[in-house]
C-alpha cells in the first residue's frame, strides 16, 4: 500500500457527529433534527424524487420540522438553482438543511449553507453511492461557461448522515451503478494519491473489495448488498478532506459539466486509463488496487474496465456520446498526462 514519504502528515477527520445505518434508519430524522436544534428545515431534493413515494416518508420522519421544500436541484448543481434554493431558504425562514438525494442535492445543500448569511446545520439522506455526504466540499456549475467551481470548508460538513437502503428504492439502476463507479474512483485515487496514508489505504482497499463482490448484486435492490455498498462509499470517501485527487477526478470535474455527462460516467471512462497510465510509476499502489479487486498485480485497469462494462457504463468518451475530440483536448491543452489519458479513453 501507499504511504506519505514527504515528511510529517496531518490528517483531519471530518467532524460528522453521527452516521445512522440500516433499513429504516431514516425514521430517526426527527430525533436528529431535534438533537441539533433544527425546528424549521429546508428540504432539498430533485424533481424525480419529489414525485415519488419516498418523499412523503421523509416528510413524515421529520415530524413537522420541514418548513419548506426546494425540488429543482439539477445535475452538476447549476448556480441558478443554488440561487433559487437560497430564496427558498429565506422564504421558509429555515434554520437548517435536509438533503434528500445524490451528489448534486448534497452539493446544493453545502452551497446554500456556504452562501447563506450564516452557516446552517446539514443532515444528509443518501440515495446514491456518490459519497458527497462525507465531504466538506461542493461543486457548483456556472450556467453560462459550464465551468464547475466550488469551495471546501470544515464548517460545511454534515452534522449527520443517514445510510438507509430503503431510501435508495427509487434510484435508477444506471445512477446507482454510475455512482458506484464514482465511489470506486474515490477509493482507487485514495490509494494512488501522492499523499496517501496507510489508514486511508486500508479503508479504500476494503471498499474496493466490497464493490468488486457486491456492486453488481446490489442492482437487484436487495437490502443487504445495498447497505454494504453505502458503507463502502463511506469508506471510499473517508480521506476526502486530506487526499490530493488524481487525474480521474480533476479531469472528470471539467469534462462532466462541459459535455453534460454524469460524474460516474467520467469515472468509468477515465479511471481505468489513469490506472493504466500510472501502473509502472505506482507499482505498489496498483498492486493494492488489483488485489482488492481480486486480480493479479498489473491487472487493475482491465478489471475496472470490465466491471464498468458489466454495470452497463460507458468505457470510452465516444461511448458517452462525445464526438469532438478536439473540444475535449482543448480543455487540457498543455497537460500531457491528461492528453495521454484522453488517448487511452477515446
Amino acid at each position: 500500500m501507499g504511504g506519505n514519504s514527504g515528511g510529517p502528515a496531518v490528517f483531519a477527520p471530518l467532524p460528522i457527529e453521527r452516521v445512522y445505518l440500516g433499513a429504516g434508519a431514516s425514521q430517526q430524522l426527527n430525533g436528529e433534527l431535534e438533537r441539533i436544534g433544527v425546528g424549521r428545515a429546508l428540504l432539498l431534493t430533485n424533481r424525480s424524487l419529489s414525485s415519488g413515494r419516498l418523499l412523503p416518508q421523509v416528510r413524515a420522519a421529520a415530524a413537522g420540522r420541514i418548513a419548506g421544500e426546494f425540488a429543482e436541484v439539477a445535475q452538476h448543481n447549476p448556480s441558478s438553482t443554488v440561487d433559487a434554493a437560497l430564496k427558498a431558504l429565506v422564504a421558509a425562514d429555515a434554520d437548517g438543511l435536509v438533503a434528500f438525494g445524490g451528489g448534486s442535492v448534497v452539493d446544493a445543500a453545502k452551497a446554500v449553507s456556504h452562501n447563506a448569511a450564516e452557516r446552517l446545520p446539514i443532515v444528509d439522506l443518501a440515495t446514491t453511492l456518490s459519497g458527497a455526504e462525507f465531504a466538506c466540499s461542493f461543486g457548483q456549475t456556472d450556467d453560462v461557461t459550464r465551468v464547475k467551481l466550488g469551495a471546501r470548508d470544515l464548517s460545511l460538513t454534515a452534522k449527520a448522515v443517514f445510510l438507509d437502503p430503503d431510501l435508495t428504492a427509487e434510484t435508477p439502476d444506471w445512477l446507482w451503478a454510475a455512482t458506484g463507479m464514482l465511489a470506486i474512483d474515490h477509493a482507487v485515487e485514495t490509494i494512488l494519491a501522492p499523499n496517501a496514508l496507510p489508514y486511508l489505504d486500508a479503508l479504500a482497499a476494503s471498499a474496493l473489495e466490497v464493490f468488486s463482490k457486491k456492486l453488481l448484486l446490489s442492482l437487484t435492490g436487495a437490502e443487504a448488498p445495498r447497505l454494504l455498498c453505502l458503507e463502502a462509499a463511506w469508506m471510499a470517501h473517508a480521506g476526502s478532506f486530506h487526499i490530493e485527487w488524481g487525474l480521474s477526478h480533476t479531469m472528470g470535474r471539467q469534462l462532466g459539466p462541459r459535455f453534460d455527462i454524469p460524474h460516474g460516467y467520467t469515472s468509468s471512462i477515465l479511471l481505468p486509463a489513469v490506472v493504466e497510465l500510472q501502473r509502472d510509476e505506482k507499482v505498489e499502489a496498483e498492486a493494492c488496487v488489483a488485489e482488492s479487486l481480486g486480480v493479479d498485480s498489473g491487472g487493475a485497469a482491465d478489471a475496472l474496465r470490465r466491471l464498468a462494462g458489466e454495470l452497463g457504463l460507458p468505457t470510452t468518451l465516444r461511448a458517452a456520446g462525445i464526438s469532438d475530440r478536439a473540444a475535449v483536448e482543448s480543455l487540457f491543452e498543455g497537460n500531457e498526462p491528461a492528453l495521454a489519458v484522453i488517448d487511452r479513453a477515446w
